[in-house]
């Protein structure tokens, strides 16, 4: 639970800004003379390029920028931490005397055992794990906007992989194994990125992209999209013109000269929902196909657990039967000792009871073996 709460902390902090640039920034403007405001402050829209430009503009600076501080800090945090640690707990000076009689101190040399309790205590995987998500979540849930952001990803963990073997053979102090079914929940966070990365793209495509209108304009305007642009633009409201001296402005939207929406606004919402309905039905579909073509226990391996197991049940029903197998003439034995009780061997033979069952019933008078 511990794990679960960091981790929706960390999400809604990593993942707000991006959020809100793909799904609500440029959403709710309104249109000159009747722009909308929140709080008395005039609604944010988005630049000339559109908001998938800012989108992929801050995926870049994440997954460039702060990656590349990220690796510097571990790099230079665990080397400034050894090194404090060694100071605070440095080798005691001894004493020794020279050829002139003259004494000075000098280091005593640590043995490596005392070297490496020197070293970092190791505080386990939970940040790497923290970050690997994290990242995880970045190259899924907009990688439409930046296609890059994967390649990016991928040099930044070959960097990491060897600062991180460095930091733990090293600095860190060797960890204490303990065994582990699998990942814990880690598995179903994964999972659940994944689906919200499915409709994130699929409304990230559909509706901030403009590849639902191109679309919508080559199959009935103009093929060769000529006179896309004009046809994505609307004129501001007679009233509004008149208030800035008969001149009138164009603005991103599909509405009328009296700000009402035109049909085609109608028409694109419901190819984008029927899009966004489609893509992510196929997604899930391939998705769920690959998970039953491929299973996640490899068939080589999963033979041979099943021959452990088969071994294993063998090894313990054989131990069965042998507790329960009794040595022959066992029986007769007790019945002939039972019989012969009032015969007490002489004192200071060696005689032992456990020995009668290595001597058959029929071969006379006991002796001492």
């Amino acid at each position: 639970m511990f794990i679960l709460k960091v981790f929706i902390f960390q999400f809604v902090n990593f993942y707000s800004s991006p959020v809100y640039i793909t799904f609500f920034k440029g959403r709710f403007v309104g249109y000159p003379g009747n722009y909308k405001t929140l709080f008395g402050v005039r609604n944010e829209d988005c630049g000339a390029g559109g908001c998938l430009i800012e989108l992929a503009q801050e995926l870049l600076v994440i997954m460039v920028g702060k990656q590349l501080i990220n690796n510097i800090q571990e790099f230079i945090f665990p080397k400034a931490k050894s090194w404090w640690q060694k100071k605070k707990m440095h080798p005691q000076l001894k004493e020794k005397k020279d050829t002139a009689g003259e004494k000075s101190q000098i280091e005593e040399d640590a043995s490596p055992w005392e070297a490496d309790y020197q070293l970092l205590v190791c505080e386990g995987l939970f940040s790497e794990y923290l970050e690997m998500v994290l990242q995880f979540g970045f190259i899924t849930i907009f990688v439409a906007a930046c296609p890059l952001a994967p390649l990016f990803a991928l040099i930044n963990n070959w960097v990491e992989i060897r600062l991180d073997a460095q930091k733990f053979v090293t600095e860190y102090r060797r960890p204490v194994v303990e065994r582990a079914q699998d990942i814990g929940i880690w598995f179903p966070i994964l999972q659940f990125i994944t689906h919200t990365a499915v409709l994130s793209n699929a409304f990230l495509i559909a509706f901030t992209s403009s590849f639902v209108p191109r679309l919508y304009y080559r199959y009935t305007r103009d093929n060769t999209l000529s006179g896309f642009v004009n046809f994505t633009l609307a004129t501001s409201p007679q009233s509004y013109s008149q208030q800035h001296h008969n001149t009138s402005c164009r603005y991103q939207g599909f509405r009328d000269d009296e700000g009402e929406y035109l049909p085609e606004y109608f028409h694109l919402l419901a190819i984008r929902l029927s899009f966004v309905i489609i893509f992510e039905h196929v997604v899930f579909f391939i998705g769920r196909l690959i998970d039953m073509m491929v299973s996640d226990i490899p068939e080589e391996v999963e033979m041979k657990m099943k021959r452990e197991h088969y071994m294993a049940k063998e090894a313990l029903a054989e131990n069965q039967s042998l507790g329960r197998t009794m040595i022959p003439g066992d029986k007769d034995i007790l019945s002939n000792l039972r019989q012969r009780g009032s015969r007490v061997p002489q004192p200071g033979s060696d005689f032992h009871p456990l020995d009668l069952k290595e001597i058959p019933e029929e071969t006379g008078p006991i002796t001492s073996c």
